[in-house]
């Protein structure tokens, strides 16, 4: 049994035309689409803004603005007369921005979808500016119309916001690490209110139910230190009530110091009790 040695190359030939055929019908395919795309009109604008979930440092409005800046009103106008990649790349520079994606549809849709960054802790520095952190500890300027709910930070924190893009002092990692974990935990995210740093750095939380504060100290082994503080919510305030301490420490590793309240009454009495003379 043999091969026909001209019929092989027939079919090689025979394959070899289609496959030019092919490539050249996807070149004028490409051709007409990428004519036809730079030519089609803006019918209408679609912007969608990520998440949804109740944080807004941008709205619908403010996009379309920055849109109209840019480009005038897109509407009615070709692709080819909007620059996607320049707009694209102007909310990419927005602070509060994570990502950005701009294209125009086959429909002649002009689609913006926005993905903002989740804020978890607002800082008030020393300096009286405030700004927010987001989860990689990006700055986020603050601006009064949007003001997501997250946990308050004040006291001695020197870092200002044009210092850097991204955090760079212990102190604002430790407040960053520290936020995230409570955020992180449905219990520990309603129990407090407020962050205070004081003169030793030392972090201080606020709870929203009692008089007392809980010193953290940094944001080092803070599983164990939220831990060892449900313990002592559960087993001793439990049975003592919320207004017994005035200072929860957890900054000593392995330890739960409570420090109680001064009772108003004794103190009084204290100061009418008149030392022996000698």
């Amino acid at each position: 049994m043999g091969f026909n040695l001209r019929n092989i190359s027939k079919s090689r030939a025979w394959m070899f035309s289609i496959l030019v055929g092919l490539l050249v019908a996807l070149g004028i395919v490409w051709g007409a689409l990428k004519y036809s795309g730079s030519n089609r009109l803006v019918e209408s604008i679609e912007i969608v803004i990520l998440p949804d979930s109740g944080v807004f440092f941008i709205n619908e409005q403010d996009a379309l603005n920055i849109i109209t800046k840019n480009c005038g009103n897109p509407k009615g106008k070709s692709a080819a007369d909007i620059s996607l990649t320049r707009l694209e790349t102007t909310f990419k520079k927005l602070p509060y921005i994570h990502s950005a994606q701009v294209f125009i549809s086959l429909d002649g849709l002009l689609k913006v979808q926005l993905t903002q960054r989740t804020p978890i802790i607002r800082i008030t520095n020393m300096h009286g500016e405030t700004f927010f952190l987001d989860t990689a500890g990006i700055k986020i300027p603050y601006h009064g119309n949007h003001a997501p709910d997250v946990l308050p930070a004040t006291g001695n924190i020197e870092e200002k916001l044009g210092d850097s893009g991204r955090i760079k002092t212990p102190v604002l990692q430790d407040l960053l690490k520290t936020a995230t974990f409570i955020s992180a935990n449905p219990l520990w995210n309603a129990q407090f209110e407020q962050c205070y740093v004081d003169k030793y750095n030392d972090l201080i939380l606020v709870p929203r139910v009692g008089k007392h504060s809980i010193v953290l100290g940094n944001s080092e082994n803070l599983p164990e230190k939220f831990a060892n503080l449900r313990q002592f919510y559960e087993k001793g305030l439990r049975n003592t009530g919320w207004e017994k301490y005035h200072t929860i420490s957890l900054k000593f590793r392995g330890q739960v110091v409570g420090v109680k309240s001064v009772n108003i009454t004794e103190q009084k009495k204290d100061k009418n009790v008149q030392k022996p003379q000698h």
